[in-house]
């Protein structure tokens, strides 16, 4: 059982060329992921692990097309090129096309079916991909799905709206500039998409908050929360209500609680946070994936599982061993963007970060986080005797682009992104234009 560093030495090996390594043969292709010591982790995919990637996703896509009765246009997220075009030393294709997941017959029936032409990701700007795209989007009256990792993605692109909208106007056909402009007008954003049905995308732990979002914006149409998929391969998948159910045939799973014990899918308890373990056809053999979990029942047999937060991610600046998941719980009254960040310094302290569009009071924000932090006796303990300065909170402009600015890095899509209730870097003031 280890993390991404312990596999490394067989990944390395596979990528420069040599078979049989992870599993018999070669790699059929690499993706890059956040994470890792580098910034950034290469997954191995072989033919049977993209097989297991359709075992779990189209059983769900077809759910939701006889579910919510679809039968128009899709938006599947495509975001525009990160990096250029890239293989490994042994000339294996480090990433996949989108479709490549569902397979080809799959891919060509949603390539078919997509409001954006696929040929948008091949973009490499940031501003002409996002033209394009609110173009597609708009011209397509008859779009039914949108479907996307995290709800930030589609934020970020309605927010794009009114400032774009001289430059989308000439792209857009008739039915659409009277669309959009009843939206400038101040309808809502129903009116942009009126036969729009569902709405697919994170829910839990950080990505809460722009979920809700996403949710006030987009009135009257049904949202359904994402299950959890990594790179490395998809964990939970929703059920026919929703619940994000483990995804039993796309690998083999274990689940470590706090203090080391192992368990498998039906020793769960009900309440019980886990770490997730996963053993898959790509040749991640019992890999701790740092994603963590919460038991909340069974649906037909399979444990519901809700992602809580990250195993990995803490901040600990004198002791007090702060992690994603308690900060997210903690703050979690607060709406929109809300993220905690280290200051260091003579007496180091945390820094809140929230939209200057928030309309909570700061003092209270301020109170109800101090007191809910300290329900971690280390930084209660840490704060009493001064070795943590106080807390402070600072309302800022477009937090949610900044982050995004500064995340997307090399080989991070923009759809990809995770907004953390947490960061751990102590850099992260001057990225929000804030001063400790």
């Amino acid at each position: 059982m280890g993390s991404y560093a312990d596999h490394l030495p067989l990944i390395t090996r596979a990528a420069a060329g040599e078979r049989d390594v992870l599993f018999p043969g070669a790699p059929v292709a690499f993706e890059r992921t956040g994470g890792g010591a580098t910034g950034g982790k290469l997954i191995p995919y072989s033919r049977n692990s993209l097989i297991d990637f359709r075992r779990a996703l189209l059983p769900w896509l077809a759910d939701a097309i006889q579910d919510y009765g679809l039968g128009g246009t899709a938006y599947w997220a495509i975001s525009p090129v990160s990096r250029a075009p890239e293989t490994t030393p042994g000339g294996i294709s480090v990433g996949l096309p989108d479709g490549t997941y569902l397979g080809d017959e799959a891919g060509e029936i949603i390539a078919s079916l997509s409001a954006v032409p696929p040929e948008v990701g091949g973009l490499v700007s940031v501003e002409e991909w996002r033209l394009v795209t609110l173009a597609a989007l708009l011209n397509h009256e008859d779009l039914e799905l949108i479907s996307v990792w995290s709800p930030t993605f589609f934020l970020t692109l309605m927010d794009a709206l009114a400032p774009a909208a001289n430059d989308l106007f000439p792209r857009l056909n008739d039915d659409a500039r009277r669309r959009l402009e009843s939206f400038l007008a101040g309808a809502g954003a129903a009116v942009l998409w009126p036969r729009l049905k569902l709405v697919s995308c994170w829910a839990d732990a950080s990505s809460k908050p722009f979920w809700d979002e996403l949710r006030a914006r987009i009135a009257l149409t049904s949202f359904q929360a994402k299950g959890l998929l990594a790179t490395e391969g998809v964990v939970t998948v929703p059920d026919r209500e929703g619940r994000p159910v483990l995804a039993a045939d796309s690998g083999f799973f274990e689940f470590l609680t706090d203090d080391g014990d192992g368990h498998l899918a039906h020793e769960l308890l009900s309440g019980t946070c886990y770490e997730v373990v996963m053993t898959t056809s790509g040749g991640l053999y019992r890999y701790r994936t740092g994603d963590r979990v919460v038991c909340a029942g069974e649906s037909n047999g399979l444990p519901i599982l809700q992602f809580v937060g990250r195993a990995g991610l803490t901040s600990d600046l004198v002791g007090e061993k702060l992690s994603d998941d308690f900060v997210g719980t903690c703050l979690d009254f607060v709406p929109g963007f809300r993220m905690l960040v280290p200051i260091s310094g003579p007496r180091p302290a945390y820094a809140l970060i929230v939209d200057e569009k928030s309309r909570l009071d700061p003092e209270q924000v301020l109170v109800r986080t101090e007191r809910r932090l300290s329900a971690n006796p280390q930084y209660a303990y840490a704060r009493r005797l001064g070795q943590l300065g106080e807390l402070s909170i600072h309302r800022v402009c477009a937090p949610l682009a900044s982050y995004i600015g500064r995340a997307q890095g090399p080989g991070v899509r923009l759809g990809d992104v995770k907004i953390p209730s947490l960061r751990a870097e102590t850099d992260w003031l001057p990225t929000f234009g804030a001063l400790a």
